[in-house]
């Protein structure tokens, strides 16, 4: 008799260029030969941002696409994913529902329990308890993910800095947290010698500058106004530095307004979203983070497997990520004149960065793999007895 495949449904927000879309991916190929099959079910990206539905038609990878959907809170949007994810569960009768996101999590894991599922799984890639909203709406936020925790058979923290969080907001007992790092396929996103010097050329900066990266969405949360303030700081003592924003957001207007106010159109430059980063981690040299609040930056990931210097602040699980002076650079706080001196002693001591480096690449590899990615979610269905 032929075994039954056990079947995964992985949930997303939306299929956008950035970290947590790369997680779906790499989650559902690893989990999609025998004995399992996995799907995605998508909703749909905002107006500003690209979407990654043709690379995962690349990867061989079924989506379903559930167009109301979307991060942005529309209540009757809202009821009508809900009663779509409803109609999908029912019609491929998933042995787990498994959500990522906020507004996945919220209509993913709903749909799962009005539909039957009896094992429903949430992994979050960041919180929305502190840094995005003001103090009533992270207490509303607060409360329902309390919730929704009560309909879930399990909730995974991608950081012990976030598995910590989830305890202190009193999300859900201890017992059902499970600490699960992300993973990545690391062949992907490493470039090749042939990848040197494509980004240069491709935006026109001189070959001998150095090059330093924002990379992700520009948004408040992420605090893109710091780095301009950095350039400008570092472009005060040297003129042979260019920096790249490498993303888009609501925010992209204010920024270029800012950048040509100041004067800096000639140093600070705005690429978009960029489906293909090997040729920009070949000619980086670093990559500067500036958020308020983080979850498991994937960026961070890039660069280290690249061998790109970075420079964060210390915030969310990048502490679990970097450790200071010896893996990057941390700061508590945007502190630019921190930031600027850094990067300018980096480039001036060459030799003192190459150990960082190496240890940076040497801890990605360890901690981010897609093995260890496997093996963890395959010890989680065992002792959730999935079969």
């Amino acid at each position: 008799m032929k075994k039954k495949k056990i079947r995964i449904l992985n949930i997303i927000t939306r299929l956008s260029i950035g970290g947590v879309s790369k997680h779906v991916f790499i989650l559902t190929r690893l989990f999609n030969e025998a004995p399992y099959r996995s799907i995605i079910a998508s909703g749909r990206c905002e107006s500003h941002e690209k979407d990654l539905f043709a690379q995962a038609k690349d990867y061989e990878l079924e989506v379903i696409y559930v167009p109301e959907m979307e991060r942005s809170i529309n209540l009757i949007k809202d009821l009508v994913s809900v009663f779509k994810l409803y109609k999908v569960i029912k019609r491929l009768a998933p042995d787990v529902v498994h959500t990522h996101t906020a507004k996945a999590g919220f209509g993913g894991r709903i749909a799962a329990k009005l539909a039957g599922v009896k094992t429903i799984i949430h992994t979050f890639h960041g919180n929305n308890f502190q840094g995005y909203f003001g103090f009533l709406m992270s207490q509303v936020s607060i409360n329902v993910e309390r919730a929704l925790a009560l309909l879930s058979t399990r909730i995974i923290a991608i950081s012990t800095q976030q598995k910590d969080e989830l305890i202190k907001y009193k999300i859900c007992p201890e017992r059902k947290i499970s600490l699960i790092p992300l993973g990545f396929d690391f062949e992907e996103f490493t470039y090749q010698e042939s990848d040197i010097g494509g980004f240069k050329k491709r935006y026109n900066i001189p070959p001998e500058n150095k090059l330093v990266g924002f990379v992700g969405r520009l948004t408040a949360i992420k605090n893109p106004d710091a780095f301009i303030d950095i350039a400008a700081k570092v472009l005060e003592q040297r003129q042979d530095v260019t920096f790249a924003f490498v993303g888009d957001g609501d925010l992209t207007p204010h920024l270029k307004r800012k950048v040509a106010q100041r004067g800096l159109q000639d140093r600070v430059i705005f690429t978009g979203y960029l489906t293909e980063l090997n040729p920009l981690y070949a000619d980086l040299d670093a990559t500067v983070l500036t958020s308020t609040n983080e979850g498991t930056p994937v960026v961070i990931i890039e660069a280290m497997v690249n061998r790109v210097l970075v420079l964060s602040t210390s915030v969310g699980g990048v502490p679990n990520m970097i450790q200071d002076k010896v893996s990057g650079y941390l700061f508590d706080g945007v502190d630019i004149n921190g930031y600027a001196q850094r990067l300018l002693h980096s480039f001036d001591h060459p030799e003192e960065v190459q150990p960082i480096l190496d240890r940076a690449g040497a801890d990605v590899v360890t901690k981010y793999g897609a093995e260890r990615l496997r093996q963890d979610f395959v010890k989680l269905f065992k002792e959730l007895r999935i079969r």
